[in-house]
């Protein structure tokens, strides 16, 4: 697993990143047929309403081609990186469903009632 973890000095903090590293080793584990190249990127910004907040943001490449982006600001970090990837669980669970319900391509062809018209 190849994870990338940017942002502002949030992305330094030793606790965070490590906050991060297990919340992103749970997923992988969690979904051990799915491939997912995960980027992660944090940093502190105001907003006028709200105050100062954390804003994080998980984006990862999925095998089956798709990209997923969650993106989630809180006054605490952890608050945030948890709400982030707790959405990431929910996408997951919520794809791995819908190829579950997909009929997988049969190799046999369609010929039964189909006629050449002339």
């Amino acid at each position: 697993m190849v994870l990338k973890i940017s942002g502002d000095m949030l992305a330094l903090d030793a606790a965070i990143r490590h906050q991060i590293e297990t919340e992103t080793r749970k997923l992988m584990e969690r979904f051990p047929d799915e491939l997912i190249e995960p980027q992660f990127h944090i940093q502190e910004e105001f907003d006028p309403l709200r105050g100062h907040r954390v804003c994080c943001e998980l984006s990862a490449k999925l095998g089956s081609g798709q990209q997923m982006v969650m993106r989630e600001a809180r006054k605490s970090p952890q608050e945030a990186i948890a709400e982030v990837f707790q959405a990431a669980h929910q996408t997951l669970r919520r794809l791995r469903r819908q190829r579950a319900a997909t009929p997988a391509p049969s190799a046999m062809p369609v010929t039964a009632g189909a006629q050449l018209a002339r």
